[in-house]
């Protein structure tokens, strides 16, 4: 179900609805002028070089070459998705409409299984120094190639052939074109990241019939869970706070900095620890966070809470945590603003007074909130031996396309996605949750009228809109769920509700963001971390569940140091 949830928050920020239409058109020209001061000299000299200026060359970032334009890349293949009829990664709709529209023909060099398999191809291109025309590569990738002298330097391509809605994409993202780059020359095209942050969802019916206030801090956590339990609201068998299920994590790590589903996050976060991610210590250098002693602190704390039953018996071992949620065993989990797409709508239609509210808390205990940083970890990168870096500026610019009408009748009713298109990023406006949830929110007021929501660059907020008022009931401000039409309009229902409930809290929140420093494995990290990770996990589920000293943390420490934690640390120290 999480893997549903995100698919649809990708394809509404990759199809937001923005105009194609071509770059903005310039003249410039030689402005010398002569050396004389007389006024019929100098109007000589300017008509003169007015007449032998030559204009700057027009680029339409939408036109077709004259002639097949063919680009090699590196691929990445899903092995289990079934492409229409006789299709192909290589040859499909999709890159049969990039031939007809732009003449551009895209070849594979090579394809490998996504995942580790791919990972270990782009580092095997990389090392031989034999790379297809682009590809798409991670963080660590990256900085290898451009240390080598490998790629291309896009500043020129991008500002000729970039679309005015791929600009924009980045213009919204600030700071996300220069990571990626160095001594002045851009080196990849960065994805952009879907807004995440760990809310605490909460029964709020339940809040109400006990007379309790929602949380802020630790200790109000511990004491609405207990609530709960005393009070069987999810029947005998009520779980306090449900999490992390068979095959999950305690906590988002770098590697997959937006898992923030049924996890512990929170818990380490409000206590200053940042397990998983790479942060600087007391001295500035860079530090694993699993290895800190605040970490320490918050197993401490969670092994506590464990003992009293505030956290599930069957952490780690139940099948799905989603499946509590949807029972109404269980009010309380942590999860992202859009958790209302998942499991949520299950427990309303069981019930339909589950009035799951998200808060942002519980807080550390200096007040803040605290949680670490989404952080992209995919790069289109061009070879410098590429003939045509101006064609892998026009396929990713395809991507922001919504108002194109053959591109319409490519897509409808087909769901084109990574597995269709090469090079594929996810790419969105960096405000478009923002603009979404407040324009909504001031439509609902009566303060603007539909027409005043932005079609054209914020297609998705303007169609929330336009079924708004089938959904959402007076008082308009009050966000509980008996104030929502669940029926009339049911397609919309859980879009709206989440970006009320979940975007509103989210985008109102006064966050305090963790950024890791790294953001992809190192070159130790690729023969050593699975062993350190799974060292990691055992250790750690056995100090909270009880079944190993809380002490065992520091053998934990010194173990991992000495198997390449040390090395590992020195590298990521290198990326700073």
């Amino acid at each position: 179900m999480k893997r549903s949830a995100l698919l649809i928050l990708a394809a509404i920020l990759v199809a937001v609805s923005l105009t194609a239409c071509a770059g903005k058109n310039g003249n410039s020209g030689n402005n010398a002028q002569s050396s004389s001061s007389s006024p019929s000299n100098e109007s000589s000299a300017q008509s003169s070089s007015e007449n032998s200026a030559t204009p700057e060359e027009v680029i339409d970032p939408f036109a077709k070459f004259a002639e097949p334009t063919e680009i090699s890349i590196g691929r990445s293949i899903d092995p289990n998705y079934k492409f229409e009829g006789s299709d192909t990664s290589e040859d499909n709709i999709y890159t049969r409409w990039l031939k007809d529209k732009f003449n551009i023909v895209v070849k594979h060099s090579w394809e490998a299984a996504a995942g580790t398999d791919y990972q270990q191809k782009v580092s095997l291109a990389i090392s031989s120094n034999d790379l297809p025309d682009a590809m798409v590569v991670n963080e660590t990738q990256l900085r290898q190639m451009v240390k080598a002298g490998q790629l291309a330097d896009l500043n020129e391509v991008y500002e000729k052939y970039a679309s005015p809605e791929l600009k924009a994409v980045y213009d919204t993202n600030p700071g996300l074109l220069d990571s990626v780059t160095f001594d002045g020359k851009l080196y990849a095209l960065p994805e952009t990241t879907l807004p995440s942050a760990a809310l605490t969802w909460i029964r709020k019916d339940w809040l109400d019939q006990l007379g309790l206030q929602p949380p802020k801090s630790l200790q109000d956590l511990e004491t609405i869970a207990k609530a709960f339990i005393d009070n069987k609201m999810g029947g005998e068998k009520t779980i306090g706070i449900v999490g992390t299920q068979q095959g999950g994590t305690l906590y988002s790590t770098f590697l997959n900095s937006t898992d923030h589903w049924y996890n512990f996050s929170p818990l380490f976060f409000s206590n200053n620890a940042y397990p998983g991610i790479w942060v600087k210590d007391q001295d500035g250098n860079a530090a694993y966070g699993s290895i800190l002693p605040e970490t320490k602190t918050a197993l401490a704390m969670m092994r506590d809470w464990y003992a009293k039953g505030i956290l599930d018996k069957e952490l780690g071992v139940r099948k799905s945590t989603g499946e509590v949620v949807a029972s109404g065993q269980s009010g309380i989990f942590f999860g992202p603003w859009w958790s209302a797409y998942n499991n949520i709508p299950d427990n309303i239609k069981n019930d339909p007074k589950a009035n799951w509210r998200p808060y942002a808390a519980p807080l550390d205990a200096a007040g803040k909130f605290n949680s670490n940083q989404a952080t992209g970890s995919s790069f289109v990168v061009v070879s410098k031996k590429a003939k045509h870096p101006e064609a892998v500026i026009k396929m990713t610019t395809l991507h922001k396309w919504g108002k194109d009408e053959d591109y319409k009748k490519l897509t409808e009713g087909k769901q084109i996605g990574s597995n269709e298109t090469p090079l594929f990023l996810i790419l969105g406006a960096g405000d478009q949750l923002e603009y979404a949830v407040n324009s909504l929110r001031k439509y609902l007021a009566g303060e603007i009228k539909l027409d005043d929501v932005d079609i054209i660059n914020y297609g998705w907020a303007h169609e929330m809109a336009s079924h708004a008022l089938k959904v959402k009931k007076e008082p308009m401000d009050d966000y509980d769920i008996q104030y929502f039409d669940q029926t009339t309009d049911a397609g919309f229902f859980t879009h709206i509700y989440a970006h009320l409930n979940g975007g509103s809290t989210f985008v109102d929140a006064d966050i305090n963001w963790v950024r890791s420093i790294a953001t992809a494995q190192t070159k130790t990290m690729e023969t050593r971390w699975t062993n350190l990770k799974k060292l990691e996990d055992e250790t750690f589920f056995k100090i909270i569940m009880g079944t190993a000293e809380l002490d065992s943390f520091d053998t934990f420490v010194k173990e991992w140091k000495d198997q390449g934690g040390d090395k590992i640390t020195e590298e990521v120290n290198a990326l700073k």
